[in-house]
């Protein structure tokens, strides 16, 4: 019985031996989890950085476009007549005059109908004259009481249908001169040969669909460019606007505006305005691209970031992450005047303080960041001052 005894013992024993054994291995576990989810070693965003400084800024509009001639001076000759082109005597880059032949439709079928329809004439000339003869004798004779009436009264009609026959065939050599006219094709103004469409023995139609010469007046040219709605109540007719072009890198053409849309297209919201160009010397030829810069204003003590540095939120808010040491904090900033490297800061910073200018996307609210050096050729880093008069983000 006291062995008995001694062996219950001994089994409760190990039991709530084993039960703390668990407990202790489960507290441990737990211990151990704990410190699994601190990071001592949490990624770190790898970002260059910018400085706000004050620098002037214009408030500028950028049309672009390729050069078309102004209206009414631009004409894609074709051929009236039907046929085959029997001569093309110009050829692209050629200055032609008003009148000048370009290209020459065979001319021998029409020809041959304007033969054929003078004959006619002839024909109906004759005729015409036997029909007033035979009216001028039965007259005659109607007078004298040896011819009825009747007869006087047809012979007058025939006449008249003699008359009218001849009428006939000279609207019809008229026709068949103009025809023969037609196959040459002429220039209607002074100006220069844009393009050739078609060339010696193809044939033509007849019809404005198919286009044989180009030719256009290229004295004056336009840029034709669409403007956002919202700039176009701040634009008026004969505003002086200077133009470039990358094929003339160090000119600038005198150019002014001619005509504001009064409709936009709903899909894009913007509509065409005509820059018209004065081209005396001929250096701008159609097709060429044109830029003109339309300035609306200028703010010269404007806080500055390049356009990089600006990046948004969740909900879309214009954002940037002003930094202090290694920390990179949010800041809603409200923007004004902006161009292609630098936008205007309103509100959210002020002068001197370091942004973010690249790597920070991504980021949250409060971030751990390490700087890197900035990519070369790229917008100022922190450590880099613009010059005086210059603006921010650009190499000197």
């Amino acid at each position: 019985m006291t062995e008995l005894r001694m062996e219950i013992l001994t089994m409760r024993a190990i039991s709530i031996l084993t039960v703390c054994c668990f407990t202790v291995l489960a507290a441990g576990v737990g211990c151990s989890g704990g410190n699994a989810g601190e990071d001592k070693t949490g990624a770190v965003a790898e970002v260059t950085l910018t400085r706000v400084e004050r620098a002037p800024i214009s408030d500028t509009l950028v049309v672009s476009g390729t050069v078309t001639a102004t209206p009414n001076n631009d004409v894609k000759v074709g051929s009236l007549v039907v046929g085959r082109i029997a001569e093309m005597k110009v050829a692209e880059g050629d200055l032609v005059h008003a009148g000048e032949v370009l290209a020459q439709v065979d001319a021998r079928p029409f020809q041959d109908q304007l033969t054929q329809a003078e004959q006619g004439v002839a024909q109906a000339r004759a005729t015409l004259e036997n029909a007033t003869a035979s009216r001028v004798r039965n007259e005659d004779l109607v007078t004298r009481g040896i011819a009825a009436r009747k007869d006087f009264e047809d012979a007058r009609a025939q006449e008249a249908v003699a008359k009218a026959n001849l009428r006939q065939a000279e609207a019809a050599v008229s026709l068949a001169q103009l025809q023969v006219s037609r196959t040459a094709l002429r220039s209607p103004f002074d100006g220069i040969v844009i393009k050739r469409f078609a060339s010696v023995g193809e044939q033509v139609d007849g019809n404005a669909g198919q286009p044989v010469v180009e030719v256009a007046r290229l004295g004056e040219v336009e840029l034709v460019g669409n403007v956002p709605a919202a700039y176009l109540p701040r634009l008026r007719a004969g505003q002086a606007v200077p133009l470039t072009s990358d094929a003339f890198p160090n000119k600038k053409f005198p150019g002014h505006i001619v005509a504001i849309p009064a409709a936009v297209d709903p899909g894009s919201g913007a509509g065409a305005v005509r820059i018209r160009v004065p081209n005396g010397k001929g250096l701008l030829r159609i097709g060429m691209f044109l830029k003109a810069e339309v300035p609306f204003g200028t703010n010269k003590d404007a806080l500055l970031i390049p356009v990089a540095a600006l990046y948004r939120d969740e909900e879309g808010k214009t954002v940037v992450y002003r930094v202090e040491g290694d920390t990179a904090t949010v800041a809603d900033v409200k923007t004004g005047i902006a161009n292609q490297e630098q936008v205007e800061i309103v509100d959210g910073v002020k002068q001197g303080d370091t942004i973010v200018l690249t790597g920070g996307y991504g980021l949250g609210e409060k971030a751990q960041i390490k700087v890197k050096a900035a990519e070369p050729g790229g917008a100022k880093s922190a450590d880099t001052k613009p010059e005086a008069g210059g603006k921010a983000g650009d190499e000197k």
